[in-house]
């Protein structure tokens, strides 16, 4: 089974850097002004802000308890809040994450992958799948093209479940063929 580390899903490192946590996850002004505007309590503004950077860098949504501690500290030094994970626990118990989820895809100009994601999706790996036979190589190609044609990208899980159907499917029609020459012989 091809695992998350041998492709190009993106993760987030644990030990981040001062550097790293300046430059990449430090909200610009025009960021904090859409935080000050989509939030109307310094949790929601916490949370927003985690979403808001987390996605800029990966193209999906993490859950809060899977960020590392220091990336945590460091945005909560930059709201002003304290960084306690029980206040993160209240926005998403309070249904926060999922009504600025819309909110920051639209900020970043993604979209929800949906139908026309998962057709993107599957159409980009069954073309793979014609020259390409390892399942890290499939999903690679699947989260280039959902990043290309702005698509937040689904659960890893997702991505490996359409490699390894789209990579049957293909073999099953190599296997129909070849069987199909063997039988009938050249034309």
């Amino acid at each position: 089974m091809t695992a998350i580390h041998e492709t190009a899903y993106p993760r987030l490192r644990s030990n981040l850097t001062d550097k790293e946590l300046r430059e990449l996850y430090t909200p610009t002004p025009e960021e904090m002004a859409f935080v000050q505007q989509s939030t109307s309590s310094p949790v929601t503004a916490l949370g927003v802000v985690v979403l808001l950077k987390t996605f800029q860098r990966l193209g999906y949504f993490p859950a809060f308890e899977t960020l590392p501690p220091r990336l945590m500290t460091h945005l909560a030094e930059v709201m002003g809040t304290p960084n306690r994970d029980d206040l993160l626990r209240q926005y998403e118990a309070n249904g926060y994450r999922w009504r600025h989820g819309p909110l920051i895809r639209e900020y970043w100009h993604v979209n929800v992958c949906r139908e026309g994601g998962r057709r993107v999706l599957v159409q980009a790996i069954l073309e793979a799948a014609q020259s390409k036979d390892i399942l890290a190589d499939l999903i690679n190609v699947g989260i280039e093209a959902l990043v290309q044609a702005r698509y937040e990208l689904p659960a890893f899980s997702t991505l490996r479940r359409a490699a390894q159907k789209a990579r049957a499917q293909v073999n099953v029609r190599y296997d129909q063929q070849v069987a199909a020459a063997l039988f009938w012989g050249p034309e």
